[in-house]
């Protein structure tokens, strides 16, 4: 996919991850030191701290799909708390790390050895407060939703981020068709959430073959 669009990586995935932690989140183990993550409906999770970020924003469907490596459907099997990212004695970061059971590939090529991804984002604050960066509430286990996907590019940390709040819309409603972006009045977002899931899904698959037509050598 060179060359179909600047790349663009989340602070959390900016940061070099020791291959060892990777190991330990591949083999889905957990710091035992390490609090566990707060659980679907704990206050630190239902009312997390708003934190703004230099994410570029698109204006068109078409640039956010070009933006992304991977566009998939799925559900969050788990939640684990990754590594703390920060300065000593400034804001520290800790990761969440999100498995993604993916039930369909819309655009890009998905990893070999599975129907899971990794994906990385902004988690909690040092006292375990929750964060939601640019309107994007925490993920949680058994989000069901779209998901726009940057890979980190190490061969060895098979981990995604999400391209940016514009990229992540979770499905729910009462015909299973609705969609949730992050809050805000981001026009793109909401465009998109207008759509619906299956609309959504059409427009996504069509961006990716118009970007692939034109990426092709002639």
């Amino acid at each position: 996919m060179t060359g179909r669009r600047s790349r663009w990586v989340g602070p959390v995935a900016a940061v070099a991850v020791a291959v060892c932690v990777a190991v330990a989140l591949l083999a889905g183990a957990r710091d035992p030191a390490s609090p566990p993550p707060a659980p679907r409906g704990d206050p630190a999770e239902a009312s997390p701290v708003a934190v703004s970020s230099d994410a570029p924003r698109f204006s068109q469907l078409d640039e956010l799909v070009a933006a992304a490596d991977l566009v998939v459907t799925g559900e969050v099997a788990a939640v684990a708390r990754g590594r703390t990212f920060g300065e000593p004695g400034g804001t520290a970061i800790v990761s969440r790390v999100v498995t993604l059971q993916v039930d369909s590939v819309l655009a890009g090529t998905p990893p070999e050895g599975g129907a899971d991804v990794l994906v990385e984002e902004e988690g909690w604050l040092a006292d375990g407060r929750a964060v939601a960066v640019d309107g994007a509430a925490p993920t949680q286990e058994g989000d069901r939703g779209i998901w726009f996907l940057v890979d980190v590019g190490d061969p060895e940390l098979p981990l995604y981020t999400v391209v940016n709040a514009e990229g992540r819309y979770l499905v729910g409603g009462d015909d299973g068709d609705g969609l949730v972006g992050a809050a805000g009045d981001d026009p793109l977002i909401a465009r998109v959430e207008a759509m619906g899931a299956d609309a959504l899904v059409d427009e996504v698959r069509q961006a990716w073959r118009r970007g692939s037509d034109r990426s092709a050598p002639r």
